[in-house]
């Protein structure tokens, strides 16, 4: 090392060195170490204003308020129209709840940088503190000209303002704040609460339910399923969703408005999420129709009850001089449409479908839609109505056991029912219907593991009945 450059007289290179160690040491979390390389420096340069910066940084850090102060202003001093040091000075004084003393230095480091929304955030939330909410609300929409798409400050904004009483504003900042980042847990509660309070429910149901969607599991959405129950707490749709992840009273089946909303959600991404679960219930059905109830010759009036999408429509087709399909998911029914399998599409819940239709049907096909029945004595009595005389019942079940389902079924995390085989075969016997065959079968994939179920092939007695 030169004289040039020696520890007594360094050289700027060498202290920007010493600088540059010292704010790796900060990100290190070695907050002495990077503290007494900032002492070195002004051991040699007591006005070095950079490095003044930092350390009232670490003192801060550190908890050491009066030092971190003290130091920042002796580096205003130094560079009176460094905005930099005016905001650390502001941020110091706001970790500490001096929040008036804290307003001034902010506003003095915006004025001599306007465009700093970092610094216009944290003005805000000073005087939000203060609860000068106009001004809060100025500051932070001057922010917005440099951060147009923070979703957290558009929270601010929205938060702000519905304190303020305005209501509307609100909502759009919300808004925006829930597109800009879809987990923003606290926008969408906030923005719920707003839509409900303006009696705008079905897009506060929306809008939670979308989000709960997309979380996939109960650990994740328990705050929105909390709030959601306290909004509208006789609402089927969560209460559902509360028996089946947090174990409360079960209903018999699943509420209509439940099932609509889950596949109205569904419908446009459902063909592809089913193709990466390995799906095989409709062609299961297929296989087993066509080895117990004989080979397709177009003969059959035919109904696919809960047709979703329609991914069975083409392989009930061959079988079928009649399709008609039924679903309680708008949603779905569109989708199902697009497909061109069925003669005939209708949008109701299955059970009065099938009441109202007396022997209509020589085979009624229920891919999937009897795991949103528990107790299923209502709609096979339904299903058995709907059939002619030798009619055929193919539908799948989800594996239960006789110790986890002692009732015969049970409502399971994932929101489904699944059935014992005994249970299924009693309540068939009881409705009139005869059970022809029963394979057991991995229907799809969930969490990488092979959901266990049953394909059934019933048919109603008759004189000629089919071999």
């Amino acid at each position: 090392m030169s004289n040039a450059d020696s520890p007594f007289n360094p050289s700027p290179a060498l202290i920007n060195s010493w600088l540059l160690q010292a704010r790796d040491r900060q990100r290190q979390g070695n907050l002495v170490e990077a503290q007494a390389l900032c002492q070195q420096i002004l051991t040699i340069q007591p006005n070095h204003v950079e490095t003044l910066n930092l350390l009232g940084m670490l003192l801060q850090q550190r908890g050491q308020w009066t030092q971190a102060e003290q130091t920042i202003r002796q580096a205003i001093r130094i560079a009176p129209a460094d905005a930099a040091t005016y905001a650390r000075l502001g941020a110091i004084l706001l970790a500490q709840r001096r929040n008036e003393e804290a307003v001034a230095p902010f506003a003095h480091a915006i004025r001599l940088r306007p465009g700093d929304g970092e610094t216009c955030i944290a003005l805000g939330a000073v005087f939000r503190a203060l609860g000068r909410l106009p001004e809060a609300v100025a500051v932070w929409r001057q922010a917005k000209l440099s951060r147009p798409h923070d979703p957290d400050l558009h929270y601010r904004l929205g938060s702000a303002l519905a304190e303020w009483g305005r209501d509307e504003e609100a909502i759009i900042e919300l808004a925006a704040a829930c597109e800009g980042n879809l987990a923003h847990d606290a926008a969408i509660t906030l923005l719920a609460t707003l839509l409900h309070n303006h009696c705008r429910i079905e897009e506060a149901r929306n809008l939670i339910g979308d989000a709960i969607f997309r979380r996939g599991g109960a650990e994740q959405a328990l705050v929105l399923l909390q709030h959601w129950q306290s909004l509208m707490p006789g609402d089927p749709i969560i209460q559902h969703r509360l028996a089946a992840w947090f174990g409360q009273e079960a209903p018999m089946r699943a509420a209509d408005a439940y099932v609509a909303d889950l596949f109205d959600r569904y419908a446009d991404s459902f063909d592809e999420a089913l193709a990466g679960l390995a799906y095989r219930a409709p062609a299961l059905i297929a296989e087993q129709l066509a080895e117990v109830a004989g080979a397709p010759a177009g003969q059959w009036r035919a109904l696919d009850a809960g047709c979703g999408t329609g991914l069975c429509g083409p392989l009930l087709r061959p079988w079928a001089r009649h399709l008609t399909g039924v679903d309680l998911s708008p949603g779905m029914v569109d989708k199902a449409r697009q497909r061109g399998s069925y003669d005939e599409l209708v949008v109701a819940e299955l059970t009065a479908f099938l009441t109202e239709r007396p022997a209509s049907y020589d085979l009624i096909a229920s891919t999937d839609t009897l795991i949103y029945f528990g107790n299923l004595e209502s709609v096979l009595n339904a299903a058995a109505h709907a059939l002619h005389p030798v009619g055929w019942l193919a539908f799948t079940v989800e594996q239960a056991t006789g110790e986890t389902a002692p009732n015969g079924f049970r409502l399971n995390q994932s929101g489904r029912y699944s059935h014992t085989a005994d249970y299924v075969q009693r309540t068939l016997t009881a409705s009139g219907l005869k059970l022809r065959a029963m394979a057991p079968a991995a229907l799809r994939l969930e969490a990488g593991e092979p959901v266990a179920g049953y394909v059934m092939l019933a048919q109603r007695p008759g004189e000629d009945a089919v071999a």
